[in-house]
Order: structure tokens, then sequence, then C-alpha cells
């Protein structure tokens, strides 16, 4: 013991311990997105922390240096405030605004020196759209296919905008990418997402991206836990309602005040929270609407929930980002896995659950010989409810190779469930 600690008490000392710990996160950064640490006190996690940054083809060096001291700043600010974050994150501008005029090989070149330093820092990366206007790009889809499948990176393409309406030939696009990416590996359109109205800044994969003119970030959460709470406890459906507000505006309060003391902190503008409650695996939205309805997930009542869930998130009184709607993501929820290996639920009914809720049609099996014509169809239907609807909507569809609608299907991948391939009429 030195001549400084000596004396004082194991509590000064085990605070000095922590500071000291603080201190030194720039060198061990990484471990703080994977580490529970014991002053983790709030009601939910943090699914993801978002820094947007604007890239040109010769300023790598010092948008990521800023992005390093962004990180090093933010997140012990975040574990001192009881948080636990799953995971950093970083979007970009569109990646062919800073690969403009490369080669498919260039391109993947320049990616891949963001992608060494996303990797030494343990923070997941977005590359932004493909393709935002509407048009049939085979280079770009090559770009795509190639990106995804050497480097860990998710990317998107726009299906529709409020300028341009449908998007009809980049929906062709997509189609076609998630084909060749279900050949190579049907996890790749893990990564991958046709996107249609879904703004910048929102803090979630794959269809995050950044169009500011400025540093800035977002904060996804995880709060499904809480919501299965409220609506386990309930005694009907308006006493949920009721009570699932108050509970999410408080937390979300918390988070939203989290989020300003970043910005003072470090200057980054904080644009706002998602307050979607992501669900994963047993943490299960599919298990809080069962709770309300009393009965099976794709049940009469099972959209009526849905609307209500919905309702109470776009009411919380936080600046808001992203999606801020109900996720239905199959393959990460047991329930809702569970439920569509049971026929209880199909493509048609996430739709219309999308249109007074969700996110989409995300993580979805389909048989692998599913045709790029067919895949079109489903594209358009999303990008034109999310048009009548103006709301942000996207397609996470995975073609699983030798599989048939009703086959059991299990990827390879710690976060996604057991379920059986979706039919498609």
């Amino acid at each position: 013991m030195n001549e400084r600690t000596r004396g004082k008490s194991s509590a000064e000392r085990g605070m000095e311990m922590k500071q000291r710990v603080l201190r030194c996160l720039s060198g061990v950064l990484v471990c703080l997105t994977l580490v529970s640490f014991p002053q983790a006190q709030n009601a939910f996690k943090l699914r993801c922390l978002t820094a947007g940054i604007s890239l040109r083809a010769n300023d790598y060096p010092e948008v990521l240096a800023k992005t390093r001291e962004f990180f090093e700043k933010s997140v012990p600010l975040l574990v001192k405030e009881g948080f636990f974050l799953q995971g950093g994150r970083v979007s970009t501008n569109p990646f062919p605004v800073y690969t403009r005029g490369t080669t498919v090989e260039e391109t993947d070149h320049r990616v891949s020196q963001l992608t060494a330093f996303t990797e030494r820092m343990n923070l997941g990366l977005s590359i932004g759209p493909a393709i935002q206007d509407n048009r049939y790009d085979e280079e770009m889809i090559e770009k795509v296919c190639v990106l995804l499948k050497g480097l860990p990176v998710s990317c998107s393409m726009v299906i529709a905008s409020p300028e341009h309406g449908i998007h009809y030939d980049t929906i062709r696009a997509a189609a076609q990418t998630i084909i060749i990416l279900s050949d190579l590996d049907p996890m790749l359109n893990f990564n991958f997402a046709a996107v249609a109205n879904v703004p910048s800044e929102t803090p979630f994969f794959p269809a995050a991206f950044h169009d500011r003119g400025y540093d800035s970030f977002s904060i996804g959460t995880e709060s499904a836990r809480l919501v299965m709470d409220v609506c386990a406890t309930a005694a009907n459906i308006l006493q949920a309602k009721h009570r699932l507000q108050e509970r999410l505006d408080l937390e979300y309060k918390k988070v939203a005040r989290l989020g300003r003391m970043i910005q003072q902190e470090t200057g980054w503008r904080f644009e706002g929270v998602d307050t979607s409650p992501a669900p994963l695996k047993e943490v299960s939205i599919g298990q809080a609407v069962e709770d309300l309805i009393g009965a099976p997930f794709g049940s009469s009542g099972t959209l009526a929930a849905c609307a209500l869930i919905t309702d109470v998130i776009k009411n919380v009184s936080v600046p808001q980002a992203g999606y801020c709607g109900l996720m239905l993501p199959v393959m990460e929820d047991s329930v809702l896995a569970a439920r569509a290996a049971e026929g209880r639920f199909g493509l048609d009914e996430l739709l219309s659950y999308s249109a007074v809720c969700g996110t989409g049609l995300d993580v979805i099996p389909l048989p692998g010989d599913i045709s790029v014509s067919k895949l079109e169809q489903i594209l358009r239907d999303v990008a034109a409810l999310s048009l009548k609807l103006q709301k942000p909507l996207s397609a996470r569809l995975l073609p699983i190779k030798d599989h048939a609608a009703g086959d059991v299907v299990q990827l390879e991948s710690e976060y996604l469930l057991p379920t059986r391939v979706f039919l498609v009429k």
C-alpha cells in the first residue's frame, strides 16, 4: 500500500479503484459492451448506443479518432449512471458517398479500413443504404454481396420514400440481393434489410444510417422485459395500458437524461431514443401480448394488443428517433418463434400487425426456392403499407436453402431460435 492510500477506509480505496478503472477505459473499451457492472440498476438494458458519423474518401483517420473519443467519454458515463449497454455501434452516411468511383475490390478495401477500427473497439458497423433512389444497379448488388460476405457490416436498400413513392426498380435489386446472399449463406440476410420510410439516425441495425451535417448519436433500448412484467401483472388490458405508460415514461426519462449528459460531455448531438421494446429470446414481446389477450399470439385480439402497446410507445414523452414501434422479430423472440412454428400466423398477419404497430417483416425464414418475383411481391406490399401509413417499415427476409414451407429451421446463431419456414402464397 502506498502513501496515498495508507489510512483510507476500504470503501474509499474501493471508490478510488473504480475511478482509476474508468480512467483507463480507453485501452479496454471493448469490455464495457460485454460485462455487466454491479451498479447496473435501471429497469432495462440499453440495446445500443449508436454514433452517427459522416465520412469522405480522405478523412477516415480523423473521423475514427473522434469516434473513439466519443465512446471513451460516453460509455463510462452510462455505466456510472447505472445502465448496462449490450453494445456500441457506428452508423455512417451511405457508403456509396465515401466510396464513389471505386471498383468492387476498392470498395471492399475502404470499408475494411472501417471494420478494422470497429472490430478493435468491439463496435457494430452499419454502412447505410446502398441504393436510396429508384434504380436497379447490378454493380451495387455485387458490392453489397461482397461486403456482407467478407466483412462484419450491415446495410440496406431503400424501397420506398415520400419523394419517389414505391421504388419498383430498387425492390427488384433488393430481391436479387436477398437471393444471392441466401445462396452464399442464409445468415448474411440477417445483416441486410429492404427499408421503407426509415429515417436516418435510427439506432437499430441493419437499417441504421447517418445523414446529418454534424456528429450525432441515438440510443436503442431493450425494454421488452418491463413490458412483459407489466402485462403479466395487470388486472385487465386498460390497466395494463395505464401502468405501462407510467412505467415507460419514468424509465425513458432516465434514458433521455443520460442522452443529454452524453451530449454535454462529448459535444455530439443527441438525436433521441428509439422506444421500440426490442425483445430477445425469452424476453418476449409475444409473451406480453399473450398475457394481455389470454390466448396464443396470432389469435383474435392480437392486433388490438399490438396497437395498444404501440400507442404507449409512441406517447412516451422523450425525444424519439428511429422506428418507435413494436418489433416482432420472429426468430429472435421465443414465443413468436413457437407460435409461427404452430402455424398461428403468417406473412399476411404480420403485415396487418405492422399496420398498427411494428417495424415490418423481421427475421422471417422463407422457402429456399423462392423466386425473385415472389420476393418482389412481398417487398411491394411492405413498401405500399409504409407509404399509405407514412411510417417506417423494413423487411429482413431469410430464404433457407434446401428448406420448404413448414420445414423446421435452426440457424447457427446464439440469438436466433428454431421455428418453421413460412408459407409464401
